[in-house]
C-alpha cells in the first residue's frame, strides 16, 4: 500500500513539474506568434516609408528588433527580421502617398504599432 501511495505522489510531482515547465514554452510560442503578426504589419508600413522617405525606415525597424530580441531567441528574432523584410515588398497602398499627409499617416501607423512591441 505504501509503495502504491509513493507511486501516486511521485506521478503527481512529475505531472506538476511538467505542467510548470511547459508554461514558459507556451508563452514563448505566443510571443513568437504575436511577433510574426507585428512583423508583417510593420513591414508593410516600412515598405511605404522606404518608398517615400528613403532610409527613414531603419530607425523604427531597429527599435522593433531590439524589443523582439529581448523576448525571443536568436533563431526566432532572425525569422522576425526576415518577415519584416518580406512584408516591405508589399507596402500598404494607402500609405504610398508621398506627401506631408502621407508621412503623417505613416508616422501615426508606426506609433500605433509601437504600442504592441
Amino acid at each position: 500500500m505504501r509503495a502504491w501511495l509513493a507511486g501516486v505522489v511521485a506521478v503527481a510531482f512529475l505531472a506538476a513539474g511538467c505542467a510548470h515547465s511547459s508554461a514558459p514554452v507556451k508563452h514563448i510560442d505566443d510571443a513568437f506568434a504575436a511577433a510574426q503578426r507585428q512583423a508583417f504589419d510593420l513591414g508593410r508600413v516600412l515598405g511605404a516609408i522606404r518608398a517615400c522617405e528613403g532610409e527613414a525606415w531603419q530607425a523604427p525597424f531597429a527599435e522593433f528588433m531590439a524589443a523582439k530580441r529581448a523576448r525571443l531567441d536568436n533563431r526566432q528574432a532572425a525569422t522576425i527580421a526576415a518577415l519584416v523584410g518580406t512584408a516591405q515588398s508589399h507596402p500598404e497602398p494607402e500609405m504610398l502617398e508621398c506627401s506631408a499627409a502621407g508621412q503623417s499617416q505613416r508616422t501615426a501607423a508606426i506609433d500605433v504599432l509601437r504600442k504592441n512591441w
